[in-house]
């Protein structure tokens, strides 16, 4: 499953209308794709069954959808809209989608295998041009490399916006840019700092709508109540960079040092980084913070030269095991880099490779 023969092609989306219409038309998108969201969701399922001792689950589930019939509705009638064109159940979905809180919780437990993201930005004198930057791997599991698809999003109300998801996930997936140069890319980070609160799928996808800049989009974050597990990096076309970590009680944000700023899968911010927990397998334990440093020396290297064709090689490494951007499948996990993507926020563009990133096209997609 390492060779670039099994990629295949992408879906790419074009969504437009309220946001119960561009839930349908996702749905009725990916629809060839159907087989393959049921077997995902069936196993997601199967996976996040809550057990005697977990009726913590249920309560933070019902205090979820509560607060999202009340602060996300856009949210909810994007998945309903999904459900309906897939023939899914609206609850079934919702649950599959929360349903990494429980795992987590697993995984905290018992100490199994996670997944893990690369990000990094960069802008003004760092940047040949001087112009802004964002990059992400997304290392998920192949199920997940086969429904990826691209989204051109034409909300009846808000800014337009190009974004990486999964077929049939909800709201922003993975990452995006917005047609006022507003470009967000998330991570997950274990954390035991979760409770009831907004998914980041919906967090980014109001972003994305409703804010040009990083200041109003970080106002955002800090005045909704989130369920926590993730850190977002976030670029303005002006320059400006952050990363949001994300807690139920507490979050934690971090700004660039020398036009750099680098995220991978742990908080590092005073008032988050005892939140972490590493739940990786035994041999991969500090993969996040080795991938964190290794991009974060690169950059450096190339400080007053970083472009999309250093991006695309920086992100194409394999520097060690330990410490490579470009991840391969691995024996504890099976994760691997699914995809590259590079922001431009100054161009309204992204540059984007399906597979490895070390053996794949990249592709030119415009907002």
């Amino acid at each position: 499953m390492d060779g670039q023969t099994e990629v295949g092609a992408y879906p790419t989306l074009l969504l437009k209308g309220d946001h119960y219409a561009m839930g349908l038309q996702h749905g009725h998108q990916v629809r060839a794709l159907r087989p393959q969201i049921e077997r995902a969701l069936a196993a997601r399922w199967c996976e996040a069954q809550p057990g005697p001792s977990e009726a913590r689950f249920e309560a933070l589930y019902q205090e979820t959808r509560a607060l999202m019939a009340e602060l996300d509705r856009p949210g909810l009638e994007l998945m309903r809209g999904q459900a309906d064109a897939l023939g899914l159940d609206l609850e079934m979905l919702l649950r599959c989608n929360l349903a990494g809180v429980l795992l987590d919780s697993r995984s905290i437990r018992g100490h199994v295998g996670d997944e893990g993201c690369t990000t990094w930005a960069a802008t003004g004198p760092a940047t040949a041009g001087g112009r802004p930057i964002l990059v992400k791997n997304r290392d998920s599991s192949v199920e997940h490399l086969r429904l990826q698809c691209v989204a051109h999003a034409m909300p009846a109300v808000g800014y337009r916006y190009l974004y990486v998801s999964s077929a049939g996930s909800p709201g922003v997936f993975c990452a995006g840019l917005n047609e006022a140069g507003l470009a967000v890319a998330d991570t997950h980070v274990t954390s035991t700092d979760v409770g009831p609160g907004l998914p980041d799928h919906s967090l980014m996808m109001h972003v994305l709508e409703k804010h040009d800049d990083v200041r109003s989009a970080v106002d955002y974050l800090r005045s909704v109540p989130k369920m926590g597990r993730h850190n977002l990096l976030l670029v303005d076309v002006r320059g400006s960079l952050a990363v949001f970590e994300m807690g139920h009680r507490t979050s934690g944000l971090r700004g660039a040092h020398d036009g750099v700023l680098v995220n991978t899968n742990h908080f590092v911010s005073p008032e988050m980084e005892a939140s972490f927990v590493d739940v990786s397998a035994p041999e991969e334990q500090g993969n996040s913070q080795r991938r964190f440093e290794q991009a974060a020396r690169e950059l450096e290297a190339a400080f007053g030269a970083i472009d999309a064709g250093l991006a695309q090689r920086l992100m194409a490494g394999h520097a060690s095991p330990q410490s490579a951007l470009c991840c391969h499948p691995g024996q504890a996990t099976g994760y691997r880099t699914i995809s590259t993507s590079i922001f431009l926020p100054a161009e309204g563009r992204m540059l984007f490779c399906h597979g490895l990133p070390c053996q794949g096209r990249w592709d030119l997609l415009a907002v």
